[in-house]
C-alpha cells in the first residue's frame, strides 16, 4: 500500500474536482485496486488544524511513511520570498513542500498551476 499526501497551494481545486469525478478508474477503484492510502487531502481529509499539523510533523520525523507527495497549485513565494501569502499549519506552504519533498519517495505536481504557475503567477502578481 502506498501512502499519499495531497496538498494544495495557489490553485482553484480544479484538479481535485477532476480526480474526484474520475470514471475509469473511479477514486474508489483507484484506492482499492491500486493500493493507495490517502494520508490526507484538503477536500476529503477528516483531520483539521492540529491533527494535520501533527501528521505533517510525524511524516517529517519518519513516524509516518509518505510514499507519494502530490502538490496541486503553484507554490506562492511572496512577499519577498517569505511565502507568507500562503500559510498552512502555521508555516509557509513553500517550506512544508521543500521539507516534505525531501522525505517523499515521489513528488507529483498536478495541473497547470503546479507545473507552470498558472493564473497565480501572471503579472502583476500581488504575492511577489
Amino acid at each position: 500500500m502506498a501512502n499519499v499526501l495531497w496538498l494544495q497551494g495557489g490553485a482553484c481545486s480544479g484538479n481535485t474536482m477532476s480526480f474526484l469525478n474520475a470514471e475509469e478508474p473511479t477514486v474508489v477503484e483507484l484506492i482499492t485496486d491500486f493500493g493507495l492510502n490517502i494520508l490526507w487531502h484538503p477536500t476529503t481529509g477528516l483531520q483539521i488544524g492540529d491533527q494535520v499539523q501533527d501528521l505533517l510533523k510525524d511524516i517529517l520525523a519518519g513516524k509516518v511513511q509518505m510514499d507519494i507527495l502530490v502538490f496541486e497549485g503553484s507554490i506562492i513565494q511572496g512577499p519577498d520570498n517569505t511565502g507568507t501569502m500562503n500559510l498552512f499549519a502555521d508555516r509557509p506552504m513553500k517550506d512544508w513542500i521543500k521539507e516534505l519533498s525531501e522525505v517523499a519517495g515521489y513528488v507529483v505536481a498536478i495541473g497547470d498551476c503546479a507545473t507552470w504557475g498558472g493564473i497565480p503567477a501572471v503579472p502583476p502578481n500581488p504575492s511577489e
